[in-house]
């Protein structure tokens, strides 16, 4: 009986040692940094920028390698009467098994966004090995060739454009950048409306960046930059905001944190007289009301921040002045929202997901006037807007550079007390010294 339960247990720890029997090795993996999807009549095009490791892992390759012979990258297509079958067209050319999640971008093309996405929502949705959190992008033109734009200074243009993305997020708040699954929360919503940061290259049609040899100059004519958000209506793509009404749908949504605006300088009459505000916090806070016309939105804006640049006449530190500073960036905040708002309106797409607040909090009042919510009611929503702007600090100088002629007295002589300690320092003439202190700019 003892013999018997040995040589049981030796059976299970054979059977158990056999090794993966479905393994993939490292060298027989293409690894995917981005993918775009065209449309060609009844046709689904998929483009594939596949990394290419002898080149990263050389750094022959490399964007910001100037002695490169081989591209970090390359980018080639499938078609398909749907999405799978068109991937699997692919292993016609790949000798590599494309694998999906380090996808950084997923760009849509034209015809593909005018058409409809809601195939392509269903196929990242239905397959595990396709990432909910890619960044989406739509682009005028085809996506396959925007694809094939190397970006200078980086290796993988993928994951440089999702770079981008994030800076643009995290410095200014002009284009909000939207992940798949974000997307899909937007179209599902009551307000079946979102936006999508838009990319082109810029430069005109001959100054393609598809070649390492470009990359050897100190500048290239052409750049992938972001020029606008486009706008989705369920899953239709309809129009396109500009910088100033995204910016106002930012604010509108709180997806606004640093970001720097340009004010007009208190009482002046000039253009070129403004200041730098940068934000370092902002808070949206938006509440529906029911009244008696109908409804309307509180819209409560709290925004901090520091005075970063300033050509003002006066001194921004008097409370006065101070005060004043304050009611104009209100004022600015006020213009880009009113701008993001009426465009809204002229598309009647409700950006702002004003849908989704009424039917929280007026859910049997929303089963009424849903049918008719884009049409009428969305169009005369009123706005309350009030914003509370704070200017925490107004930087090292309490004027304009322009306005003092000078660098003050106190602080002039500490630079030049510093300037004792170190070495190599040269005093300045005594000459040249009263002729800063007395002149005027």
């Amino acid at each position: 009986m003892r013999n018997f339960a040995h040589i049981t247990l030796l059976l299970v720890m054979m059977f158990s040692m056999t090794g993966c029997w479905n393994q993939t090795e490292l060298n027989e993996i293409g690894l995917i940094s981005a993918i775009g999807i065209d449309r060609s009549g009844d046709r689904w095009i998929v483009s594939y920028q596949l990394i290419n490791p002898s080149a990263i892992s050389s750094g022959a390759g490399g964007a910001g390698k100037a002695g490169g012979s081989e591209a970090p990258i390359h980018v080639f297509s499938s078609t398909g009467p749907t999405l799978r079958e068109a991937i699997d067209v692919s292993y016609t050319e790949s000798a590599r098994r494309l694998y999906f999640p380090h996808t950084d971008i997923l760009v849509l093309g034209q015809q593909a966004t005018e058409k409809g996405i809601s195939e392509i929502m269903d196929f990242y949705w239905r397959n595990t090995y396709m990432r909910e959190t890619v960044n989406v992008l739509v682009t005028n033109g085809q996506a396959s060739e925007l694809l094939k734009q190397l970006v200078p200074t980086e290796r993988l243009p993928g994951a440089a454009i999702a770079n981008i993305l994030d800076k643009t997020d995290q410095f200014n708040g002009n284009y909000p950048s939207t992940k798949m699954y974000e997307l899909a929360i937007s179209l599902d919503s009551e307000s079946q409306a979102a936006g999508v940061p838009q990319i082109e290259l810029v430069g005109g049609p001959e100054a393609k960046v598809d070649s390492v040899d470009q990359l050897h100059k100190t500048s290239t004519r052409g750049k992938l930059k972001i020029t606008g958000l486009s706008v989705f209506d369920k899953d239709r793509r309809i129009g396109t905001l500009t910088r100033s009404e995204s910016f106002g749908i930012s604010w509108l949504t709180d997806k606004v944190s640093i970001s720097t605006l340009s004010i007009p300088c208190p009482e002046s009459n000039t253009e070129r007289e403004q200041f730098s505000f940068q934000s370092a916090s902002a808070k949206t806070k938006v509440t529906p009301h029911k009244t008696a016309n109908g409804y309307q939105m509180s819209v409560s804006v709290k925004v901090k921040g520091t005075i970063s640049e300033s050509h003002c006449h006066g001194n921004l530190t008097s409370l006065p002045t101070l005060h004043a500073a304050q009611r104009e960036i209100e004022k600015v905040i006020k213009d880009y929202i009113e701008q993001g708002w009426e465009a809204a309106k002229r598309l009647k797409v409700d950006l702002p997901h004003f849908a989704d607040k009424i039917h929280r909090k007026y859910p049997k009042d929303w089963q009424k006037l849903k049918d008719r919510w884009e049409e009428e009611e969305m169009q005369s929503l009123q706005l309350v807007l009030e914003v509370d702007a704070t200017i925490s600090q107004t930087g090292m100088s309490q004027t304009s550079f322009r306005e003092t002629g000078a660098l003050s007295r106190p602080l002039l002589f500490s630079l030049v007390r510093a300037q004792k300690g170190k070495a190599g320092y040269e005093p300045i003439h005594s000459s040249y010294r009263v002729s800063m202190l007395s002149s005027s700019f």
